[in-house]
């Protein structure tokens, strides 16, 4: 544990000298600090990972936090890989991109110091043990992430963007703050492993108290309704910053759902469809709100809002295996959640990156006005189309292998003779189904229209790509992607020990099958990929020397291709936006003269989201009415808050002879 608590700290130490050091320094102090934590960090996060069993540091600190634990388990394990090496693919990501802000003299002294505030935070919520301390560095968590989204703060959209975030952070943090305040007066303890005691009672207050939990880590990750804050801090943010969002922290959302689900022990049915259908909803809201996006970052956030909502799913399946007491359903349900953490790690933080590079070089998130950018940035282009296959869930990368996981699990479900959970297996693989196809209709609008075609505009510069540091992090992560879509027992196997802190030993046979299944279709695979080179390759050799020609047989006048005549984003997703209309509201403005042949005329179309609408909106319009109910308070005089000041005293002075 000391070698994890050291890589932590250098994390710390990076983000702080990087202040004293110059702007073009600043990236290579930070950056050297976090590839060395790496070597304390990942060796033994693997080792627990692989071999299982557990390591503990406790510190006695003063009241009122007590024994503070730090405990490193398999679950923790991973989710500690994940974030310090998309910490440091972020550092390495940074160092490029955040040159595009030195023309505008912005000082990166606070961006690095609170890119090391916010790893450092991330990986202390994993392995803290104190309810207390971990309320603490949550909220550090909060804030630190809050000050890297409004990096831009010369831009009101920004602050007002960042405010909205830090808001819904503070919801969350209040039902995890009652939460641990109720379980903690339960057991009479602050460390962890004391409220399983309580939580496993199962009865009503039990319940109340996980549904707390769920709530507080839910607004994290992005679960419906509290999801809102995802498409406006991701836009907001630096790219890098973005994508370990999108790609790590609202994880720690998930990861803290997980060891509560640890501690609860006996799962209640009612809890575990709750959270099924929460899930489900989510990953169907964030989906169809994503193919209506114009703004490339809007789009890939509420992209994450669907893979949250598919990841939650496999952990209602897991939860409802358990029960039902059958390992097998449980088994898939949770190892296909775990895998596509992994997947949404890679394929998120690939897309993210992908459109950084875009933005770096064209200057704007709206697809509209891009197209042609395969022939400007080819390698991007390239990666990018891996992140958007293994995002949709086709074959041969791997949010195939994680999505497949949770449609056995679905499948398996139907078993059971209960009509509950077959209903809901259905809907539930219904809705997967349904995800699915939109999320493949989403990511072939954002290739199509942003990488194929003609250019929309014309770019002003000259394109840059070549920078390592900006696409070393995307090959990286392209190269997992093919990994696990090509071999998927091997990541498999390293999830284990993982599944044998939620299911009883004797589930291992199970876990055997499945790797051995995962063998057998990877071998599938490989047959399926070697006849696609077999015959592209027939193809590349037969017409290297001869020259390809085509002929416009019909082409009805048309002479030459031109931007005008390609699919705009809008109607690209127009015939499917048109029947979801009542859960993705559309704003259609069409603007021209009031003639029978106007000169000019446009369309522009916007869409809004169904619970920012109908449920936030109106909720803050009351509150801040009500607010305003207390402007008087607020009167600018000076005699008056002198007056609130011996009111005040004469309430302390009244309460303390009552007192005595």
């Amino acid at each position: 544990m000391t070698a994890i608590l050291i890589g932590v700290i250098l994390f710390l130490i990076g983000g702080i000298i990087s202040i004293f050091f110059g702007e073009k320094l600043k990236k290579i102090v930070f950056l050297s600090f976090a590839a060395v934590a790496q070597f304390f960090i990942l060796p033994q996060s693997f080792n627990i990972l692989l071999n299982g069993g557990q390591t503990e540091a406790k510190f006695i600190l003063s009241d009122p936090l007590g024994a503070c634990s730090f405990r490193l388990d398999p679950l923790a394990s991973l989710f500690v890989i994940i974030i310090s090496t998309g910490s440091l693919l972020c550092a390495i990501y940074s160092g490029s991109y955040m040159k595009m802000y030195s023309y505008k003299k912005i000082s990166l002294s606070t961006y690095y110091f609170f890119l090391g505030i916010l790893s450092v935070s991330m990986l202390l919520v994993v392995i803290v043990q104190n309810a207390l301390v971990f309320l603490i560095v949550w909220e550090l968590m909060s804030i630190s992430s809050f000050f890297l989204v409004i990096f831009e703060n010369d831009k009101p959209e920004v602050l007002k963007s960042g405010l909205y975030y830090l808001i819904s952070m503070q919801v969350g943090v209040a039902f995890l703050i009652a939460g641990f305040a109720w379980v903690s007066a339960s057991s009479g303890s602050l460390d962890f492993n004391s409220f399983h005691s309580v939580l496993s009672n199962s009865n009503s207050f039990s319940n109340l108290i996980v549904a707390f939990f769920l709530i507080g880590f839910g607004t994290k990750a992005g679960f419906i309704p509290m999801h809102t804050w995802l498409p406006k801090a991701h836009p907001a943010a630096p790219t890098g910053v973005s994508a370990l969002m999108s790609g790590v922290m609202i994880k720690t959302g998930i990861y803290g759902i997980l060891r509560i689900i640890l501690l609860y022990g006996n799962i209640n049915s009612t809890i575990a469809y709750s959270f099924f259908s929460i899930s489900l909803l989510t990953a169907i809201t964030g989906i169809a709100n994503a193919a209506s996006q114009k703004d490339l970052k809007k789009l890939l956030a509420y992209s994450s809002v669907e893979n949250i909502g598919i990841i939650g799913m496999g952990i209602g399946i897991g939860m409802l295996g358990i029960v039902y007491n059958n390992s097998m359903i449980a088994m898939l349900g949770f190892l296909g959640a775990i895998l596509h953490i992994i997947n949404h790690f890679t394929f998120k933080s690939l897309l993210f990156y992908g459109g950084g590079i875009v933005y770096l070089n064209t200057h704007t998130r709206n697809i509209d006005k891009l197209g042609g950018l395969a022939k400007y940035l080819p390698m991007t282009s390239s990666l990018f189309l891996i992140g958007s296959l293994a995002i949709s869930g086709l074959p041969l990368f791997s949010g195939f292998i994680s999505e497949l996981l949770i449609y056995l699990g679905l499948a398996r479900s139907l078993s059971i003779n209960n009509l509950s959970i077959n209903i809901f297996a259905i809907l539930g693989f219904s809705g997967l189904a349904f995800t699915g196809a939109i999320a493949l209709l989403s990511f072939t609008k954002v290739y199509g229209i942003a990488f194929l075609g003609n250019a929309r505009t014309q770019y002003q510069e000259k394109f840059k790509e070549k920078d390592f540091s900006l696409l070393s992090p995307m090959i990286f992560l392209a190269v997992i992607i093919i990994i696990t879509g090509l071999f998927p027992y091997l990541t498999v196997s390293l999830l284990g020990n993982i599944l044998k802190q939620f299911l009883p030993m004797d589930s291992l046979n199970e876990f055997l099958k499945i790797q051995l299944n995962l063998q057998i279709l990877s071998g599938y695979i490989l047959i399926f990929t070697s006849f696609i080179l077999f015959f592209y390759l027939i193809r590349y050799f037969l017409l290297k020397r001869k020259r390809v020609e085509y002929f416009k047989t019909w082409d009805c006048g048309y002479q030459v291709g031109s931007s005008r005549i390609q699919y705009t984003s809008s109607s690209f997703a127009q015939p499917f936006l048109s029947l979801i209309s009542e859960i993705v509201p559309q704003n259609i403005n069409v603007n021209k003269e009031p003639v029978l042949f106007p000169k000019e005329a446009s369309i522009e179309s916007n869409s809004q989201d169904f619970f920012e609408r109908f449920l936030i909106q109106p909720n803050l319009k009351w509150l801040r009415k009500f607010l305003d109910l207390f402007s008087w308070i607020q009167s600018g005089k000076m005699q008056q808050y002198i007056i609130y000041g011996l009111i005040f005293l004469l309430f302390i002075l009244i309460w303390i002879l009552g007192v005595k």
